[in-house]
């Protein structure tokens, strides 16, 4: 499929985007993780012929806008932004598309709007990192400091691209260095000296408060749309006994682990991912 740029203008905040599909075909609004970009869904967009996708740049990522100096980035503030490019597109029902971070923020929304989601498809996510209630105060005070100190930052230079390509395929969440290169496409950028990710560092700073394990329940539990959720056999953190903890809140779900990694959706899964995507979403491929 063709892919096209895309840019909302929201207030105070222009969001850029990719898009694959054409107006008419089954909508489809794609949330990328934590310190990617719209195009690690560039894969497996390909494979999913007769959707209409819209993969966003969220906040602070790839080209879209950075938030005010005096805003962070807590999960819950993605909810608005997405259903206001929903709306520009004229859809007022629509599936999600979610990896890792990404996934986290659809199952808010979903959780938020049901009505709005059709189906919700996640990938490596679909639960924020849980808190409990009596750590919420020393967690502010962390946050706070830490979007203080992040503020001004605007991270390591690297002095050529393969050095900066390396550093991402090494990084906390490990890729391909073929993976790292689509998401320099979006994110890396010459700057004086060499070669900079581009994300706002905020990012990295903590929530100023984290949802507790009642909080997850009452969103995912509030979630109409059947789920279908994709884990990779190598997830860093899917398996973890608090993210299988809080599954059972979602009242439809199937879950499917396949071969891979955390970015597996890049990396050798896209089509058996993409299959069972359109058969989910009752999709016929073109």
């Amino acid at each position: 499929m063709i892919c096209k740029e895309r840019i909302f203008q929201l207030a105070g905040l222009r969001l850029a985007a990719l898009e694959w599909g054409e107006p008419g075909q089954f909508p489809v609004l794609a949330l990328h993780g934590w310190l990617d970009n719209a195009g690690s869904f560039e894969r497996l967009a390909e494979h999913l012929q007769g959707c209409h996708i819209v993969a966003l740049d969220l906040a602070g990522h790839g080209l879209s806008d950075s938030r005010a100096a005096d805003a962070s980035y807590n999960i819950w503030q993605e909810v608005g932004p997405v259903c206001e490019v929903a709306e520009q597109m004229g859809w007022s029902r629509f599936s999600l598309l979610g990896h890792s971070r990404g996934g986290a923020i659809a199952s808010l929304v979903a959780g938020t709007y049901p009505a709005l989601i059709d189906k919700l498809v996640l990938i490596e996510g679909g639960v924020p990192l849980l808190g409990e209630a009596a750590d919420a105060p020393d967690n502010l005070a962390r946050a706070l400091a830490e979007n203080r100190r992040l503020r001004d930052k605007s991270g390591r230079v690297f002095p050529d691209r393969e050095t900066a390509l390396e550093q991402r395929a090494q990084g906390f969440s490990p890729v391909a260095y073929s993976t790292a290169e689509i998401l320099a496409r979006r994110s890396l950028r010459q700057v004086g000296g060499g070669y900079q990710w581009h994300a706002d560092q905020r990012l990295k700073a903590n929530s100023e408060l984290r949802l507790t394990s009642d909080h997850a329940r009452a969103f995912l539990s509030r979630i109409e749309a059947p789920v279908l959720l994709f884990l990779a056999e190598r997830s860093p953190f899917c398996g973890s006994p608090a993210f299988q903890s809080v599954l059972p809140y979602f009242g439809s779900l199937e879950v499917l682990t396949l071969p891979g990694g955390h970015h597996l959706h890049l990396e050798g899964a896209e089509g058996t991912i993409a299959q069972r995507t359109l058969e989910f979403l009752k999709v016929a491929p073109s």
